[in-house]
This record gives structure tokens, C-alpha cells and sequence, in this order.
């Protein structure tokens, strides 16, 4: 016959209401935040690809009278020239801004930061965040003088190097967009950075040194390895970010002049919102929303591989 161990019966009964019990708690702290995220992300989302299938525009009959068209609103969407100028332009500010830009500069001002004095430390890194806590608006004045063609500091060092001064905002608007918006956004990744970077045991380092590791091979085989996570991390966040920008660049150029630094976002509120059609403006959103997600699905696949690697 079996026989049952009641005692094991027990101490097996109490593990399962213990992690049901320890789930429900999860849950209900999770609650505010999932409900947040359901209000603030999810239901607008939904609505704006339910709305992306409709003709409804921001004032007229088809303001509240609007009628489902179908993939009308995607095909012109695709069809349009100036959908893949925006497009063009937002891969391009990605590119320069996040990757050349937020992510060289702050991992170069990380890793400066970790082995400089403390005055050293204490200046640039408070002038690096100095940048990022300026409200966005503010930034974008201060950029705009600046730029200034006039008398904006900028044309005053090309002056005193004996160069032309340089119409920025209109000769070279999107150059200027990226150096702003790398202005803005290098403390991010500097303070994720300086915090991995701070996890790692120094007596890694010092054994590697008696091992006769030059500098570049201490970066190589030990820093890197260990924040690599952190590095597609910090890929995930500033992609998006910068992807997602829009404010700066609206109050910046407003996209100009004739659309050389129009970016996905501004293309989206010109005709959403100046040329008032709701419904195509949604259908713009929700492509930028799945070109959002699949580089997030990408770089997270990337971790997964990794992960598979290394189990």
C-alpha cells in the first residue's frame, strides 16, 4: 500500500498557500501601476488604432459623424512622400542623436567619471545633468540664442576662428536638432552607465592588473562582459526616447524649413492637428507604435539570445 507522509502533505500544503499568498500580495501592490498603465497607455492606444480605420477629422461633420474607411487612411499613409521624408529624417535623428551621440558621449562621460577626482566628478557631472533637468522649453531658448545668426555664441567661436558665421536653424536644421537633443539627453545614459559601472568589484580589476592585463584588456574582457545588459538597456530606452521626441523639435523648427527636420512626431501633429484629420494623423501613430515595439522586441531578443548562451 502507499503511504503518506501527513507531515509532508502539511509543509507541501503551506508552500502553496504561502506563494499564492505571496502572488495575491504582488498583485494587489502591481494594482496602481497596471492601472495606470491600462488608462494612460493601453486604452489610448487601442483607440487611436480604432480610430486609424476612420475618416473622423478634428472639426467638420466628420468630427463626431465619422465613418469606418478601411486601410483608406494607411494606404495614403504609405503612398504619401512626405510619410517617408518624416521617416527618413526620424532614423536619421535617431542614429546621430542616440547612438553617435547620448550613447558614445555618456558612456565616455561614465567611464571619466569613475576613474577622475572628486572636483572633476562633482563639475562634469553636475554640468552634464544641469542640461537634463532645464525644462524642455527652456533648453530650447537657450539653444535658439545660441544658434542665433546674429550674435548667438556659436558664430561668435566660428568668428574667432576665422570662419562665416552659419544660419543653423536654416541651413542645418537637423544637424541642430541632434546636438540639442544630445545636450539634453547625455545624462541618462551617463548616470545609467556610472552605476554599472559602479557594480563592478574593484578587486576584479586589481587581479587582472597583477596578471599583467593592460588597460584595454581590463575594458575588454571585464567591463564590457559585465555591462552588456545595461549597454541594450540603455539602446532599448534612448531609441524610443528619441524616437519619440517631439516638443523640442516642434518648438525648435517646427519641422522646417520645407520639411528637413520634419521627424515622425511633428508630421503626425501637422496632420493630425493643422490639417485637423484625426483619423490619418492615428494611423501615423500607430505606425510609429509598431516601429516602436519592434526595435524594443528586437533589442530584447538580442538579451534572450544572450541569456540562452549563457544557461
Amino acid at each position: 500500500m502507499l503511504r503518506i507522509n501527513t507531515r509532508s502533505v502539511q509543509i507541501l500544503g503551506q508552500q502553496i498557500s504561502h506563494r499564492r499568498l505571496s502572488e495575491l500580495s504582488l498583485l494587489i501592490f502591481m494594482m496602481p501601476a497596471l492601472v495606470l498603465v491600462i488608462a494612460f497607455v493601453i486604452v489610448p492606444a487601442a483607440w487611436a488604432i480604432l480610430i486609424s480605420f476612420t475618416n473622423q477629422s478634428l472639426i467638420g461633420p466628420n468630427a463626431r459623424n465619422f465613418s469606418f474607411i478601411g486601410l483608406e487612411n494607411y494606404v495614403r499613409l504609405f503612398n504619401d512622400p512626405g510619410f517617408w521624408n518624416s521617416l527618413g529624417t526620424s532614423f536619421i535623428f535617431v542614429f546621430g542623436s542616440a547612438f553617435l551621440g547620448q550613447f558614445v558621449i555618456g558612456f565616455s562621460l561614465a567611464l571619466l567619471l569613475k576613474y577622475a577626482g572628486v572636483l572633476s566628478r562633482g563639475i562634469v557631472g553636475g554640468s552634464v545633468l544641469l542640461a537634463w533637468v532645464i525644462p524642455e522649453i527652456v533648453a530650447v531658448y537657450i539653444w535658439a540664442s545660441v544658434l542665433n545668426f546674429q550674435s548667438g555664441s556659436a558664430n561668435q567661436i566660428l568668428l574667432a576662428f576665422g570662419l562665416e558665421k552659419q544660419r543653423w536653424l536654416i541651413d542645418m536644421p537637423l544637424l541642430s536638432i541632434i546636438i540639442v537633443n544630445i545636450w539634453r539627453g547625455t545624462a541618462f545614459t551617463m548616470l545609467l552607465f556610472s552605476a554599472a559601472l559602479e557594480a563592478i568589484p574593484d578587486t576584479l580589476y586589481d587581479a587582472a592588473s597583477v596578471d599583467g592585463a593592460s588597460r584595454w584588456e581590463r575594458f575588454r574582457y571585464i567591463t564590457l562582459p559585465l555591462i552588456r545588459y545595461t549597454i541594450l538597456l540603455d539602446f532599448i530606452l534612448i531609441t524610443m526616447g528619441t524616437f519619440s521626441v517631439f516638443g523640442m523639435v516642434f518648438a525648435m523648427t517646427g519641422g522646417g524649413p520645407l520639411g528637413r527636420s520634419e521627424i515622425i512626431g511633428v508630421y503626425i501633429y501637422r496632420n493630425a492637428f493643422e490639417y485637423r484629420e484625426i483619423g490619418y494623423g492615428s494611423a501615423a501613430s500607430v505606425v510609429m507604435l509598431i516601429i516602436n515595439l519592434t526595435l524594443a522586441l528586437v533589442y530584447l531578443r538580442f538579451t534572450r539570445v544572450e541569456w540562452s548562451a549563457e544557461a
